[in-house]
């Protein structure tokens, strides 16, 4: 659904603490985001542009995850397009579609320590990982224990919006796709 979003303020929120922590102590930050399926993981995250004028998102394929020359490469180029402070580079789910999951925590997690030491260290960019399942987040986040400075948040979680709501969601939705006609 890429209609009218409300925004997330929780992930607002911490998206502008992150923005304050790289803008006074520099590097950058690595939020691992669960939430279950169908929750708006990927629409809140990837509205973050919509609803911060100083925010560009894009999403991270297959080959800027594994590779840090392309991961580099990639940041470069979304750098170069926009005038927007702030880059959120987004990992969507990647993880369960992958042989030899259980080293992807670690070597993303490296890849970002390296550039963040480095080529990115002054550059303002939050890479977000969105994943379905707990216990891959708890890897991710067990992985930056070297450097503790990259995580932005230790728990993150994106839940569905409350039953109550659903109705109204659901009408806006239906409008949405039928050209503003109203839910009979």
């Amino acid at each position: 659904y890429k209609g009218k979003l409300i925004p997330n303020q929780d992930l607002i929120s911490l998206v502008n603490k992150s923005y304050k922590s790289m803008s006074i102590s520099g590097g950058i930050r690595f939020l691992p985001i669960y939430g279950e399926s169908g929750v708006g993981k990927s629409c809140a995250t990837r509205e973050l542009g919509t609803h911060m004028p100083d925010v560009s998102t894009f999403t991270l394929d297959r080959s800027e995850i594994e590779s840090s020359e392309k991961l580099l490469a990639r940041i470069k180029s979304e750098r170069n397009a926009t005038d927007k402070k702030v880059l959120i580079a987004i990992v969507d789910q990647y993880e369960e579609n992958v042989q030899g999951k259980e080293n992807i925590p670690s070597q993303f997690v490296e890849h970002l320590s390296l550039l963040d030491r480095k080529d990115l260290s002054g550059e303002l960019v939050v890479f977000i990982w969105l994943t379905t399942n707990k216990e891959f987040q708890s890897q991710l986040i067990k992985s930056t224990s070297r450097n503790e400075r990259l995580l932005a948040h230790p728990s993150f979680e994106i839940a569905g919006p409350p039953k109550s709501e659903w109705p109204k969601i659901v009408e806006e939705t239906f409008s949405f796709h039928n050209s503003e006609t109203p839910l009979a």
